[in-house]
């Protein structure tokens, strides 16, 4: 009996791998697709300057991270994780047909950006923990959060080529509905396979799933949630600016709760948690410059880029300035597979490497990335830019994400204690999310609030090298402070092995 228990769940395993991997990759579609055109369709249709339109992009982008809060919430202790995510794709699809439909009634486009910001976090840690609960029967954890990274980057990726292409040609209400269109089948594909897509066979034992918690009462109460959340969103895009306050108030409230993570503690587990403070503030900064290249990038290429990527005269291929982030999608879903066996080699050859080490060698790529773009705007010539320059940029910071922003996981599941996990899962998020919004600000400071419809191709390109200088400097000076921080960051990571040592491994126990 049990070996043919078994030998039922290895399919239903993969089965249901393949199912969480493919929504993965529908729903990234739609979202990403969605934020290609959001920018553009700011400034084309909504009439915005391009420093509103900057603004709100960042705002958009702090509050779709800010929701990972709520989304763990239901996920964890109200709905579960399976119809969390299920819940969130069909709010996420009729958003995005609103969207398509707020081209003629504009009303709709606010309420429409907020459900989908809030989805955003519905989906986001729940996809990855059902992604994760396939581990076992000769599949890793390693190997599972690859696989994860490879299917967001290829959804990202088809969605910044296509959906921009779409809105070229055809109009914006066909781009939200191709959006829409592609969540449609992702959630088609799943629905009747929610079974294996939630992970409860594992190794032909049922897995504690959490999802017998999604009572009669607990579905209209997560609604309710969600609406209120939306609310909240709505007001906050009416208003970006506003965002100014509700940065600063959340702000306030992270240190709050890491305080209580330290207070309550036990002395074993701190130095832990101070490295984990310390690389999440480095996880910030790179979460500063990231937003760059969903906004300041694109009005780059918009204004000052000659988007032909040619090689001796012959033009190998030409995007238009919203599909220009698919370079960083595509390197990024090339590269990830590299750095994996990057790091086993590493491993194998010099033992693990510290994950602060990793965070600096991360910074130094964000210092070449945003040079390559100040030195390649510098200069008399007042004539569009060459795009490889801007292809430059973008793997060196494809480099960077790949090792500082995904990594940001792993230092919560080292470093934290199991009880605050979760929590500190979406504070994380959190904080990355609120760093890409102080991005936005520090670019419209730099000089993005000078631009206007009208300025000339010298004139901006005057602009955006301020701006790239500008953020070369603080990458700088950023990857300097992190490099000084290695000889503290060490000493503590030596704390913390004499620490667990000494009481026997229970250093991530409950505190007394």
């Amino acid at each position: 009996m049990r070996l043919r228990e078994m030998s039922a769940a290895a399919p239903a395993r993969r089965s249901g791998l393949g199912v969480a991997l493919f929504l993965e990759a529908t729903e990234r579609f739609s979202f990403y697709g969605m934020l290609s055109i959001l920018l553009i369709f700011a400034l084309d249709v909504r009439g915005l300057g391009a420093p509103q339109a900057n603004l709100f992009v960042g705002s958009f982008n702090a509050l779709a991270l800010v929701s990972t809060l709520l989304g763990s919430r239901l996920g964890d202790v109200v709905l579960g994780p399976t119809r969390t995510v299920l819940y969130g794709c069909v709010i996420q699809f009729t958003a995005l047909v609103l969207l398509g439909l707020s081209v003629a009634w504009p009303v709709l486009f606010l309420p429409a950006a907020a459900t989908v910001a809030v989805t955003n976090g519905l989906t986001r840690t729940n996809m990855a923990i059902l992604v994760l609960r396939h581990a076992g029967g000769g599949r890793s954890a390693d190997g599972l959060a690859t696989l994860y990274t490879f299917a967001i980057n290829l959804g990202a990726m088809f969605s910044f080529l296509l959906v921009p292409w779409i809105g070229k040609h055809y109009g914006y209400a066909l781009a939200f509905g191709a959006c829409a269109a592609g969540l449609f089948v992702g959630a088609a594909t799943a629905l009747p396979n929610r079974r294996g897509l939630s992970g409860k066979v594992h190794d032909g034992a049922p897995v504690p799933t959490g999802e017998a918690r999604a009572t009669a009462r607990a579905v209209p109460w997560a609604v309710a949630e969600i609406g209120l959340a939306v609310l909240f969103y709505w007001v906050v895009l009416n208003f970006p600016a506003g965002g100014h306050w509700i940065f600063w108030a959340v702000m306030s409230a992270i240190p709050a709760f890491w305080a209580w993570v330290w207070r309550t503690a036990a002395p074993a587990q701190r130095p832990g948690i101070a490295i984990c403070l310390i690389l999440i503030a480095e996880a910030m900064f790179y979460g500063i410059f990231d937003e760059q290249t969903t906004s300041t990038f694109v009005l780059y290429a918009l204004h000052n880029l000659n988007r032909q990527f040619s090689v001796a005269g012959v033009t190998l291929f030409e995007l238009d300035a919203p599909q220009i982030v698919a370079i960083n999608a595509g390197l990024t879903m090339l590269l990830g597979p590299a750095f994996v066996a990057l790091y086993r080699f590493m491993d194998t050859r010099f033992g693990t490497v510290a994950l602060s080490t990793k965070y600096a060698c991360g910074s130094v790529f964000i210092v070449i990335g945003f040079l390559i773009l100040c030195l390649d705007t510098a200069g008399g010539t007042s004539g569009l830019r060459a795009p490889w320059g801007m292809f430059g940029a973008y793997g060196a910071l494809s480099v960077a994400g790949l090792i500082m922003n995904g990594l940001g996981l792993s230092v919560v599941t080292t470093y934290l204690p199991p009880r605050v996990r979760t929590m500190s899962v979406a504070v994380y998020y959190i904080s990355t999310g609120l760093a890409m919004y102080g991005g936005s600000v520090l670019a419209n400071i730099m000089g993005i609030g000078r631009l206007h419809a009208a300025v000339s191709i010298p004139d901006s390109l005057s602009t955006f090298h301020a701006v790239f200088r500008g953020f070369t400097v603080l990458a700088a000076c950023g990857a300097a402070g992190i490099l000084l921080m290695l000889p503290v960051l060490r000493m503590l990571e030596k704390r913390a092995c004499r620490m667990v040592s000494k009481v026997g491994g229970g250093a991530w126990g409950q505190s007394p």
